[in-house]
């Protein structure tokens, strides 16, 4: 046992001496070409769009393609189509930057991420890899505008749906746009209220949970996108309880609750709701 685990890790380092001059080459560039925009990412694109989440999308990426390394295979030959990338994610970059594009910039950084890996693999090998590189997407933090237009129609969905259970529950409660009245208490619900950063979270975790799962590429997207309506019946749950704690104990304890442990509810939902979508649809893989 000692001796294999010997040859893996002689295996690792010469696997780690095979980069040669240009792979460093190119992975410095890309720390000197976007540290910057990682920064600026950290200190203003992922904390005003609340994209906690953001920080373990790199690392986990990593990991993923770190996985696949026995399999990818360096081409021997030179990627005209890789080269063009590079040089369209190069000036996306500078555009971006001088322009103060936060989207674009860190999609430049994704588009150049792509290019790389396509420049330096085999056809067969790069493909091993798109969904890490795909994964990547859930670095960007969507544009202000974006993030308004989504958030509107989930705090409409969010009100209306907590009202429909409260009313199911015989309380007393009364709807005004996006203001719930439970008795003589007042719930808004606010934009951090809408479940969209939840559900975007959700998302980045749904994905990896989901290309993991030993079922059809159809069946994986089924499971990914039912993170959607999960997020927001969740979020519906999660308000309903915050209405419910409201009438019956108070509203100070009911925003205790909804700050402290509403978040939780969620994800333990949306987490359980996962599970048993994947149970199914494994089930039914097996029957057939």
């Amino acid at each position: 046992m000692i001796k294999k685990m010997d040859i893996d890790i002689r295996k690792e380092i010469e696997d780690f001496k095979r980069l040669d001059r240009f792979d460093w080459l190119i992975v410095l560039a890309m720390v000197i070409m976007f540290s910057p925009t990682f920064y600026r990412l950290a200190t203003l694109g992922w904390k005003s769009a609340d994209y906690t989440h953001a920080y373990f999308i790199f690392p986990i990426t990593l990991w993923l393609i770190f996985r696949k390394r026995q399999e990818l295979v360096k081409t021997e030959e030179v990627n005209k189509v890789g080269f063009i990338i590079i040089i369209v994610a190069s000036f996306l970059y500078l555009f971006s930057s001088l322009n103060e594009f936060m989207f674009l910039e860190a999609f430049s950084f994704v588009v150049m991420m792509y290019a790389v890996f396509k420049l330096k693999l085999t056809e067969d090998s790069f493909k091993k890899i798109l969904f890490p590189l795909a994964y990547l997407l859930f670095l960007i933090p969507p544009p202000g505008l974006a993030i308004d237009m989504a958030t509107l129609p989930l705090k409409k969905i969010s009100t209306y749906g907590s009202y429909g259970l409260l009313k199911l529950f015989h309380l007393p409660v009364e709807v005004y746009g996006v203001i719930l009245k439970v008795k003589d208490h007042e719930l808004f619900i606010s934009d951090a209220c809408s479940g969209f950063r939840s559900i975007v979270t959700l998302l980045a975790l749904g994905a990896v949970y989901a290309y993991f799962q030993d079922i059809s590429l159809k069946k994986k997207w089924i499971i990914f996108l039912s993170v959607i309506p999960l997020g927001i019946l969740g979020n519906i749950l999660r308000i309903t309880l915050t209405g419910i704690i409201s009438y019956f104990v108070g509203m100070k304890y009911a925003e205790g609750f909804f700050h402290d442990f509403s978040g939780a509810v969620l994800f333990i939902f949306t987490t359980f709701g996962l599970i048993g979508l994947t149970e199914l649809i494994t089930k039914k893989t097996h029957e057939n």
